[in-house]
């Protein structure tokens, strides 16, 4: 892919979380599986049905904004939480 690679970022689409445009890929869950899980930019590839320009763009996009990635981490943590206190008062 010679195109260049866009991260964006739309309300309607991932709760308006960072992703690869034209895709419902978000760059917290491609850019955590590659850095946290020691992963290849060709296997996050393979496995996600990308190409290696797009695996790097979420990586770059990832790793350049952490403060933003922590949010989402959070946020992820809360939203886990609050459906495993629900999942228990019923």
């Amino acid at each position: 892919m010679s195109a260049t690679v866009h991260i964006v970022k739309t309300p309607d689409v991932l709760h308006g979380k960072p992703r690869l445009e034209g895709t419902r890929i978000g760059v917290y869950e491609l850019g955590g599986y590659v850095t946290e899980n020691d992963v290849s930019i060709e296997q996050a590839a393979d496995e996600f049905n990308l190409d290696d320009a797009q695996v790097r763009a979420a990586v770059k996009y990832y790793d350049d904004h952490p403060e933003l990635m922590e949010t989402i981490h959070a946020q992820k943590q809360a939203t886990e939480a609050a459906i495993e206190r629900r999942s228990h008062t019923g």
